[in-house]
């Protein structure tokens, strides 16, 4: 499919730029046509000029003969002539051209004959132009062989260059399509895996849950007292798969949502204040100790409930990777942000792992998360909720330094008026 998609992408773009390649050569070479036409044009009009100025009444006339004059220079071969009311010649003047009589008589009499005063001889391969003047009419000439010959090049050089242009189009949009594609193409990969690793989550607690109810329909006689431990079972899976599936809704929701954004005004001071007091106990029986540094007065934008569950998740994630006898800080500053760090002392995460860590279903240690109950869905939700946020999270880890979330979010721009306002 992705194939299909990226030829069509390539035709899409082959089909664009050669239209507008095309466009622009018509145009350029319809304008040279007509510039073309316009010199022929002109010739004839120069002609006629000429042979006005040597059948003026203070010249004498010539006796119709054909004359070559040198007075008048074309670089188109032209001809002229006068002609009385009776059709007989009075003068020609020829200009540039080889003229004989045959070809003068032949010319007037298709001239005279089409009656209209300007027109193609296709025969001859002539333009005429004709103008009445006095008891005469005068005729001008011009061989059209030029004009054609500059046609067949203008033609030609615009389809080679239309042809040649082909050719890098088609080498532009192939690398185009690629260029393009590789969003989708990560967008499909990222969407497969989800499918996947959420298949593959849900598998193993229907497995259980499965295997459970079996045991308890092939003892009917026992009492649920009996079974008890089959029941919690039952109940301790499903519970799992509630929150794998609400996880997977909220960040389908979020996808869903785009740029539709919580504008709800949170004080972030209260609410990690609120989650450090909810983590002491869990901090308490992993034998590690919680220290807080919250500056007061910090609000944000956002979702009360999403940026509590964002704290929450990384102050659960530095509590379950950390050993005993470590220390989770959570340390909150406001400058032009506000700025969010949850710490932990212990073992730094593979720094291979750190450029996948908010994927989603990816977990660095993978043994140790499914222990924990982890799906490998926390950080990848706390970092769709700071993108909701327009803020940012990042992971820093090394030996010795420990591991530290940091969650940059705007702050409240309500409260930074009225802290302007009050000094």
């Amino acid at each position: 499919m992705l194939k299909k998609l990226r030829w069509k992408f390539v035709l899409l773009i082959m089909v664009l730029l050669s239209a507008v390649l095309g466009t622009a050569l018509a145009l350029q070479t319809g304008s040279a046509l007509r510039q073309y036409r316009e010199e022929t044009d002109r010739v004839l009009r120069a002609a006629l000029a000429r042979g006005e100025a040597v059948l003026d009444p203070g010249h004498a006339l010539l006796d119709g003969s054909p004359v070559r004059d040198d007075e008048l220079y074309t670089g188109i071969p032209a001809f002229c002539a006068a002609v009385d009311r009776e059709g007989r010649v009075l003068l020609a003047l020829s200009y540039n051209a080889a003229l004989d009589g045959d070809t003068l008589t032949r010319a007037l009499e298709a001239a005279l004959d089409a009656g209209v005063s300007s027109g193609q001889l296709r025969e001859l391969n002539l333009r005429y132009l004709i103008q009445p003047k006095g008891p005469w009419l005068e005729l001008a000439f011009a061989d059209l062989s030029w004009e054609q010959s500059a046609v067949r090049r203008q033609v030609l050089t615009a389809c080679l260059i239309f042809a040649g242009a082909l050719a890098g189009f088609f080498a532009v949009s192939v690398l185009l399509s690629r260029w393009l594609m590789r969003p989708v193409e990560e967008s499909w990969r990222v969407r497969q895996q989800f499918v996947a690793d959420a298949s593959h989550e849900l598998k193993t607690p229907l497995t259980v849950l499965l295997a459970d109810a079996d045991i308890l329909l092939s003892r009917p006689e026992e009492t649920v007292g009996s079974q008890r431990q089959w029941v919690e079972g039952i109940r301790e899976e499903g519970l799992r798969m509630k929150g794998l599936v609400q996880d997977l809704l909220f960040l389908a929701r979020g996808d869903a949502a785009g740029d539709v954004r919580p504008r709800e005004r949170v004080d972030l001071s209260a609410l990690c204040k609120g989650c450090v007091m909810s983590f002491e106990p869990v901090a308490f029986e992993a034998g590690l100790t919680l220290d807080s540094a919250v500056a007061p007065g910090v609000a944000v934008t956002g979702s009360g409930e999403e940026l509590r569950r964002l704290c929450a998740i990384l102050l659960d994630n530095a509590c379950k990777y950390c050993q005993p006898g470590g220390t989770v800080t959570v340390t909150l500053a406001a400058g032009e942000r506000a700025v969010l760090t949850v710490h932990n002392t212990g073992e730094p995460i593979p720094q291979e792992a750190l450029p996948h860590l908010f994927e989603r279903f990816y977990r660095a240690d993978a043994a140790r998360s499914r222990q924990t109950g982890g799906a490998g869905l926390g950080l990848s939700i706390a970092a769709a909720i700071a993108e909701r946020c327009r803020g940012r999270i990042t992971v820093h880890s090394a030996q010795g330094e420990g591991t530290a979330f940091t969650a940059v979010l705007p702050l409240d721009r309500q409260l930074g008026e009225r802290r302007e306002k009050g000094g």
